[in-house]
């Protein structure tokens, strides 16, 4: 056996004291102890705090430690180990939350067979025709199709968004919503709560039950009536189980006893005037405790939205003309050249003038407001990131209250979720998610420069700079393509010339020929626009996908008629 000397011992315990001495001394005594290295730790020097719940801080500091704003004030002490961020001419706000997407989902891919299976079984309101089984996923959950990969994450971020309510897009029953960060190479480190509520919608199908309004109530009604029928066997069961026969498991049904019993909160996509009605006579029918998400038409029912003192998600996807209630508005054709802004507002002040309906549209939320209904936005159906935030604007030009619209995009979906403990306001303990702008966000002129998210920074104008990823693949030729949507499967051939990253064409369907826009490459990623005439007016559809050894297939945003799936077959290119 070897004995080490006792001058060496020594000399380890009066160096381990040392270390000892300097922790207790010259490490913050701020909670959890950083790595001492930049990345988890920061100083925000801001020229202007929105907290949101409490005033605006002058000149003042966000101290922000693994994730968690730590201190917010003026006169903060800054740690040695913080990396500090210069933003003393800045304006620094919470995250926004969007309270109702589909960001960040990929649904499952469909198994040969699946089809002929789920038609074996037998569906509420088979009385009333066949319904696609697609309609009742009430046992489909957010969190379990999550992808952190989601290509669009980045530009939601960059828009200012920290956190989404992020909901599966299909169905009647759609499923159950979960409330996510955008940040995080995991599911697991996204999610904030899961499930939040579930999710319930007015989905048609062209000539196929149910194909009406009408329809739709009856099988919703129908599934409720069948889920309550299904609870009693059960309770039944439970309480005497000789002599009965036990009920069979549904998985479908079994998701809507927690709706019945007021356990989990029900969220239904409702726009127009009559679906608002039809929503507020179904829960209170069913005694459901729930809330309405869409409400485009809320101002022509306030006085019965009033009534329900209900929170409500508003979307900012304001109705294209023709898709409002009873109203016809003027199309404006554009010319080559682009408009100034000074001739934009113009033009628009001159719609309104000649449409004054279109006025109330933009004056949803005030009045929605005014009525003493507390309102949450969503950018449920807008095609673009940033028209969120300018869209919010221009609910604020057309009457509501600035301050209430900042509440409307933080701490009042985050109360409404219930996690105004963790997001929504700049207060200590709170999750560090803040957005800091070159100024007043509502500004057109104001931009966004950092992000952080769960206390990570992002800097937006370095990831806007930062260039895709080199093409791996190669789209150019043409391909027969199947597009297949809730109202019936559309085909379409396809032209694709590929130049570099950019990719250009033709679309050519029985709604008609398209060019196509804004194609780009990244990777095996690609996106392309196509403009099509819908509904007698053009829009503008937006075609994301990924392309693989073989094909070539993604998901398509329809607005506020849902979503879409696409495939081509690379065999069948030339």
């Amino acid at each position: 056996m070897t004995f080490k000397s006792p001058v060496g011992f020594q000399k380890r315990m009066l160096k381990g004291a040392v270390v000892l001495w300097m922790l207790v001394f010259f490490v913050p005594c701020h909670g959890v102890v950083g790595s001492g290295e930049f990345g988890n730790v920061y100083a925000i020097k801001a020229g202007k705090i929105i907290t949101v719940t409490g005033g605006i801080i002058e000149n003042g500091t966000i101290l922000v430690r693994d994730g968690i704003i730590q201190a917010v004030g003026q006169n903060i002490i800054i740690p040695p180990d913080a990396e500090v961020v210069a933003a003393d001419t800045m304006w620094v706000y919470p995250g926004m939350i969007d309270a109702h997407t589909s960001l960040a989902l990929k649904l499952p891919k469909k198994k040969e067979g699946d089809d002929a299976q789920e038609q074996q079984k037998q569906t509420p309101a088979s009385s009333e025709g066949k319904a696609s089984p697609e309609l009742l996923k009430s046992d489909r959950c957010a969190a379990d199709l999550l992808n952190p990969k989601d290509a669009k994450i980045a530009k939601v971020c960059q828009a200012g968004v920290t956190t989404v309510l992020t909901v599966p897009t299909s169905g009647i029953f759609i499923g159950q919503s979960a409330l996510i960060n955008l940040f995080g190479d995991t599911a697991e480190e996204m999610i904030l709560k899961s499930p939040v509520a579930m999710h319930l919608g007015y989905q048609r199908q062209t000539g196929v039950y149910p194909s009406t309004l009408f329809g739709v109530i009856v099988y919703q009604r129908q599934t409720f009536l069948d889920a309550q029928h299904h609870q009693l066997l059960w309770d039944r069961y439970e309480k005497q189980r000789a002599g009965w026969h036990r009920p069979l498991p549904d998985k479908s049904l079994d998701a809507l006893i927690p709706v019945l019993k007021g356990n989990l909160p029900i969220i239904i996509s409702a726009n127009k005037e009559n679906e608002m009605k039809r929503a507020v006579r179904l829960a209170e029918e069913f005694g459901l405790n729930y809330m309405i998400s869409g409400a485009t038409e809320g101002w022509r029912v306030v006085d019965l939205l009033k009534a329900q003192k209900k929170p409500l998600l508003v979307s900012l996807n304001f109705p294209k003309p023709k898709d409002v209630t009873g109203y016809t508005f003027k199309l404006k054709v554009k010319g080559p050249e682009k408009e100034k802004p000074d001739e934009k507002k113009a033009e628009a002040k001159k719609e309104e003038e000649e449409n004054p309906e279109k006025k109330e549209i933009y004056a949803n939320a005030s009045v929605l407001h005014r009525a003493g209904i507390m309102l949450a936005f969503t950018s449920q159906g807008l095609k673009k990131p940033d028209e969120f935030l300018k869209n919010a604007a221009k609910a604020v030009e057309h009457g509501l209250p600035k301050e209430e619209a900042l509440k409307a995009m933080t701490i009042n979906p985050a109360t409404i979720f219930g996690v105004a403990d963790q997001v929504g306001s700049i207060e200590e303990g709170k999750i560090a998610n803040l957005v800091i702008t070159t100024g007043d966000m509502f500004d057109e002129k104001t931009k966004v420069k950092l992000v952080f998210i769960d206390g990570h920074k992002v800097d937006v104008e370095e990831a806007k700079k930062k260039p895709d990823e080199e093409p791996a693949v190669d789209v150019t030729g043409t391909c027969d393509m199947m597009v297949t949507t809730e109202m019936g499967d559309i085909s379409a051939t396809v032209t694709l010339i590929q130049t570099g990253s950019e990719v250009t064409g033709t679309f050519k369907s029985e709604m008609g020929t398209s060019g196509i826009t804004d194609g780009t490459i990244s990777g095996s990623d690609i996106e392309f626009s196509v403009t099509l005439p819908i509904m007698d007016q053009p829009r503008e559809l937006v075609f994301i996908g990924t392309v693989e050894e073989d094909t070539m297939e993604g998901s398509l945003d329809l607005g506020a008629m849902g979503t879409a799936e696409w495939k081509a077959n690379r065999p069948g290119w030339e």
